[in-house]
């Protein structure tokens, strides 16, 4: 099986085998010219034919650049091609400026591709984690309720919370709620009211789901009142001042009992309950793969060498270096030489472009952060 890459002459036909040559990695002006490998693969019927990664066109080229650490001079080439309808472009300026941290220009460029192609533009996510994090940024306590809010459960939540150092964010989960109880109604009620009155920082998902099943209880014939006390609270903490007011006085009317009143507090910040990391065996590889750190590879390598479904997440790569792509070849035709699948997802754009003009689209699945 002959698979013509990093040139599109694909209906060339395979030349005779050839041994095995590898040239250096590039450092001219112009590395879209370099001849990086040829190699065959004998025995296995593999044969890869052209290798020359020069680019056809300026997606090719901006892509180029990137990988070649001339990342001034990609940007303003992907400028450049923002006039014309390919979205390529667009996405890799995005995640470029996703990788930069550069959140101020993403949006702009988000305003003007919304006007131009009047659909939703990707959302911004700092991709790759690198640098150190913002002085203002603080870490998050994650304290997960469970189906039944009772006693019991009200005191692992009071216990989280107080264990919490005082500058962090404490995200409550109450999506899993499905029945409350008289003692842990009022018990919640009152860790939350603590919170609000000591100004800890709140962050709340799935308080739609609690907030309904309070409803619910309190339409009932015989209600308690711990339950119109806790969406009391909720909506206090929420500050939906409307919906406590009105809350409010159908509860003096209900129990002829003054309710409690309404306190000027910083609301919590409601937020989506976050999604279960994916439960697989994938190699997850991170940061920039470069010929001076190629500690990647010998991971991919490794882990190539144990599985016949070869799965690589790339979502948190930022980079690939032109030098280090013939190095990733050889891994990948390793793979393929010994009959396994290969899956490299999650990659950003301007990798998925780099991939494509190189031809490792023809050896692998790929399924990048940004579809087609």
């Amino acid at each position: 099986m002959a698979l013509p890459f990093f040139r599109k002459g694909k209906d060339k036909p395979a030349p005779a085998a050839r041994k095995p040559t590898t040239a250096p990695a590039p450092v001219s002006e112009s590395p879209h010219t370099e001849t990086l490998m040829t190699m065959d693969m004998g025995a296995s019927g593999i044969v890869v034919e052209e290798s020359s990664g020069a680019p056809q066109s300026p997606v090719d080229e901006a892509a180029i650049l990137y990988a070649s650490g001339q990342t001034e001079m990609a940007e303003s080439m992907l400028k450049g091609i923002l006039t014309t309808s390919d979205r390529r472009a667009w996405h890799m300026l995005f995640d470029l400026y996703c990788v930069q941290n550069r959140e101020k220009e993403f949006e702009q460029v988000a305003l003007d591709y919304a006007m131009r192609f009047e659909t939703s533009p990707p959302v911004w996510q700092r991709l790759g984690g690198n640098g150190a994090p913002k002085p203002q940024q603080a870490q998050t306590e994650s304290l997960e309720l469970p189906g039944l809010l009772d006693k019991k459960s009200t005191a692992t939540l009071r216990e989280g919370i107080a264990a919490a150092a005082k500058n962090t964010a404490v995200r409550i989960d109450f999506s899993r709620i499905a029945m409350v109880d008289e003692a842990g109604a009022e018990e919640c009620a009152e860790i939350l009211a603590a919170a609000r009155k000591v100004k800890r920082k709140l962050q709340v998902s799935g308080v739609d789901t609690l907030t309904a099943l309070l409803q619910d209880l309190n339409r009932a014939t015989h209600s308690r009142a711990a339950h119109w006390l806790l969406l009391l609270e909720l909506y206090q903490t929420l500050g939906q001042q409307d919906h406590f007011e009105d809350l409010a006085v159908d509860y003096a009317v209900h129990f002829e009992v003054s309710p409690p009143s309404w306190s000027a507090v910083q609301a919590a910040e409601v937020v989506k309950a976050e999604p279960s990391e994916l439960q697989d065996d994938a190699l997850r590889l991170s940061g920039e793969i470069t010929p001076a750190n190629d500690s990647a590879l010998q991971q991919f390598t490794s882990y190539a060498a144990t599985h016949n479904d070869v799965l690589v997440d790339l979502s948190q790569v930022t980079r690939i270096d032109y030098g280090s792509v013939s190095q990733l070849i050889s891994v990948l035709m390793q793979c393929l030489g010994s009959g396994k699948a290969i899956t490299l997802r999650g990659h950003n754009a301007l990798i998925h472009e780099l991939f494509r003009v190189m031809g490792i689209d023809q050896l692998t699945q790929l399924q990048p952060r940004h579809p087609s």
